[in-house]
């Protein structure tokens, strides 16, 4: 990826977030490399601490490690429980010729905090000549036109990326021995190191960190593609919660979340690459760990060699923003009156009716079903289902007579009979568990209580059970279209 303009410097009061290094030899890598992996500047040790002891003699490599235990904690514990992103203000904006990115604080892919004390501030029209330098227009197909003139004037949308990136600069030198291996025996060192953040316009969109892949899926997050294992896994998983009954469904989501969290927790691995100088461990490399703070679009007039700048457009809503606990804490009791409010009563256990069981006989003139439950004996009359169809030819709805119903010696199949075949094609059946007379359960004395998996039925009060099928276009004996 290409970095253009990455080179402007902070404006506004302070001049910049680091304080300039003195004159004079620095260390490897340049006074304000990219950070801890670039220069060996900041020390980091997650899992490395200092062991002091009475009498021991300690030097510089002794306090690096003091310094890199916490440090290296820290960055862990931001890079993987907290991932990058914006925590305040670095908002874009434009004044006249400049964009200006100003104050705030993010957190990058490598757990590092990046901090901007002032605005950032970089020339929009030097930025665009240098776009159009590394992006030239395409050659015209046909002949050039005649004339000595210039043509017309070209219009031309530049998109870029906007990012925030760790940077370092030593600071302070102080009087120090020399390093007798030192042949520029340098009598001083920088004693201190400033973070800051660099701001950089990249022309590629940097692919996000998204983990958790499973869980994305399972909640409606992430798309899962024919061949992608772990989401259609997921997706198996939803499907499975979204049949269980609305008042359970809570503790069945809760389980499968806990198992696709422990599948996606397994199979995460730090990014690396061949030659990394990082300590491992971190979500991603050094080129993956800028936060983006918007997309850039810029809107370009050239004409005679020269490029104007028209329409500026900074699109936030690209960028993570971090929320604090306390937020998100606050954020998901708003779904708690829903959900404690919302508390439905027991299941009465009256028999539901088996999903995928209605089947038609005898050219479609008797019906089947089967239930969860015994029906109690009697209770099951022609009033309990009701069948009506709809015409495909705009004739409306026909009532089905139901001649009669029959019961198994179990009480668990149901066979109804029909004086004839439906009148059209599109075929109604509903079967009651409210009203006078719906189906009843015999142990326990409970209405027909609906589908499997549909909201709970009272000791008082059932739910009727509602499908639609789709009958072969033939007229029943005694019935015409005409």
């Amino acid at each position: 990826m290409t970095a253009l303009g990455s080179g402007s410097t902070p404006c506004g009061c302070g001049g910049g977030s680091a304080p300039a290094p003195p004159t004079g030899p620095a260390p490897a890598g340049g006074p304000c490399g990219c950070g801890p992996c670039g220069g060996d500047e900041l020390p980091v040790n997650p899992f490395l601490a200092l062991r002091a002891a009475f009498g021991m003699l300690l030097g510089e490599d002794d306090f690096r490690v003091l310094m890199g235990n916490p440090r290296g904690k820290l960055m862990l514990h931001h890079a993987w429980q907290h991932g990058p992103g914006v925590v305040r203000g670095l908002g874009v904006t434009r004044d006249g010729d400049e964009l200006r990115v100003l104050p705030g604080l993010a957190v990058d892919g490598l757990g590092r905090e990046l901090t901007l004390d002032a605005a950032w501030c970089l020339s929009l029209s030097g930025w665009a000549r240098a776009w159009t330098e590394a992006h030239p227009p395409p050659a015209p197909d046909g002949p050039p036109a005649d004339g000595p003139g210039p043509g017309a004037p070209a219009r031309r949308t530049a998109e870029a990326w906007i990012l925030a990136e760790f940077a370092s600069c030593p600071d302070r030198p102080v009087p120090a021995l020399a390093d007798p291996c030192d042949v520029m025996r340098r009598h001083d060192d920088f004693s201190r190191i400033v973070e800051g953040t660099r701001i950089t316009i990249r022309s590629a969109a940097p692919a996000p960190w998204r983990p958790y892949h499973r869980i994305r899926v399972l909640l409606g997050l992430d798309e899962a593609a024919p061949g992608d294992t772990a989401g259609q896994e997921a997706l198996r998983e939803a499907a499975e919660v979204a049949r269980v009954p609305a008042h359970l469904r809570a503790p069945a989501l809760l389980a499968a979340f806990r198992r696709l969290a422990a599948a996606d927790a397994t199979a995460l691995e730090p990014e690396r690459e061949e030659g990394d100088a990082c300590p491992p461990g971190a979500p991603v490399t050094e080129d993956h760990a800028a936060v983006v703070l918007a997309r850039l679009t810029v809107e370009l007039t050239e004409y005679d060699g020269c490029v104007r700048v028209e329409e500026v457009y900074a699109d936030p809503s690209v960028r993570t923003a971090l929320l604090p606990t306390t937020t998100i804490q606050e954020l998901l009791c708003a779904l708690a009156p829903g959900i404690v409010g919302a508390a439905a009563p027991a299941d009465a256990g009256g028999p539901r009716l088996v999903a995928g069981s209605l089947a038609w006989s005898r050219e479609h003139t008797v019906l089947g079903f089967e239930v969860t439950a015994p029906l109690a004996p009697g209770s099951a009359e022609a009033e309990g289902i009701e069948i009506t169809s709809l015409s495909d030819t705009g004739r409306g709805w026909a009532a089905d007579e139901v001649a009669g119903i029959r019961v198994s010696a179990d009480g668990r199949r149901v066979k109804v009979d029909l004086d004839q075949r439906p009148a059209y094609e599109t075929v109604r059946v509903r079967i009651r568990g409210t009203g006078p007379k719906p189906l009843y359960g015999a142990h326990p004395k409970a209405p027909f209580a609906g589908p499997e998996g549909g909201p709970p039925g009272t000791a008082d009060e059932g739910n009727d059970a509602v499908v639609t099928v789709h009958l072969p276009r033939e007229a029943a004996p005694g019935r015409t279209e005409e």
